[in-house]
């Protein structure tokens, strides 16, 4: 599960590990994300530092050298090894050459699409509007037995008096997608709902779990938003209690359709029924990535209020 251990958590809170925490909370194009036994430091959605806890007070920091897509992208990694502050530092200050040669890379190889998922990460979590969305992401590619989700969510409408409600707020499953290439296929959205379903369908998913998969997840992710809370990299007036009994929310987050395809229409014709969760799909306030409840709708709102973007089969010229 991606709960940190105490001792891990302290020494990102302060210390050891807390000038890499204060870094994450100063550069708004990082995202740190929870793994239990390590931590992710994401950059435009690829991962920049990966820091494993070896031992007590012994962590190591690793970095994909595959991202050196060019000769001169090469840098002199320090010692992995961190066992004080000054360890980190070091990464720390290499940590613009290794930006640069992610940005190299991600210009021959586009990952798009996981860099999209930050910016929704930022922009519900830790922007200026936070605090006003709806929603808040609490973790990203959650892995739970074989199945990933894009994203995890809960529902907590900021209206003041129900965000002083902490408990029983709503599990969201969220799929992101980015252009019309991504929505079908072998990870295409009918994909996701079938795994949805599948997880919902079969409470004992993860036979280690006596209480069964959906209820571990549940249980994982209020820690995970309350540990991330305590670094101060979620920007909430409260620690999450827990998750209501309601079916989760499975939402659609599609970046950037070309209205002039008629792909989606496709696919929302062939969607699977998805019986134990609410499926909906979210369009942007204006221009922009923060989640409100006023623009999440049903497929079938969804496809009343936005025909024009979804059955044109062509662009007029």
């Amino acid at each position: 599960m991606r709960t940190l251990k105490d001792r891990f958590l302290k020494d990102l809170e302060s210390g050891m590990l807390a000038p890499l925490t204060e870094e994450v909370r100063s550069d708004r194009t990082l995202c740190l994300e929870l793994r239990g036994s390590h931590i992710n430091i994401y950059y435009r959605g690829g991962s920049l530092m990966k820091i494993e806890e070896k031992s007590d007070n012994v962590y190591f920091v690793t970095f994909d050298k595959n991202y050196f897509a060019r000769e001169d992208d090469t840098v002199d990694l320090p010692e992995g090894n961190i066992q004080k502050k000054d360890d980190i530092v070091k990464w720390l200050n290499v940590s613009p050459c290794l930006k640069q040669a992610m940005d190299h890379y991600f210009a021959i190889h586009d990952k798009s699409e996981r860099e999209f998922q930050q910016l929704v990460v930022r922009e519900n979590n830790f922007s200026r509007i936070a605090k006003s969305t709806d929603y808040y992401v609490c973790d990203i590619e959650y892995e739970i037995g074989q199945r990933k989700f894009d994203m995890i969510a809960a529902r907590w409408p900021s209206k003041p008096s129900v965000r002083q409600k902490a408990s029983g707020r709503r599990l969201v499953f969220v799929e992101m997608k980015y252009g019309d290439d991504a929505l079908e296929g072998s990870a295409g959205l009918c994909k996701h709902i079938k795994d949805i379903n599948d997880f919902l369908n079969d409470p004992g998913a993860l036979k280690c779990l006596k209480e069964g998969a959906l209820k571990c997840l549940k249980e994982d992710v209020v820690k995970v938003f309350n540990q991330k809370r305590k670094l101060r990299i979620m920007d909430c007036g409260k620690d999450l209690e827990s998750f209501c009994d309601t079916p989760p929310i499975c939402l659609l987050v599609l970046a950037n359709h070309d209205p002039g395809k008629s792909k989606l229409r496709v696919v929302l014709d062939t969607l699977p029924e998805c019986p134990k969760a609410d499926l909906r799909i979210a369009t942007a306030s204006f221009f922009g990535y923060g989640l409100y409840d006023q623009g999440v709708h049903t497929v079938e709102e969804f496809r009343k209020r936005f025909p024009d973007y979804i059955h044109s089969g062509s662009v007029e010229s």
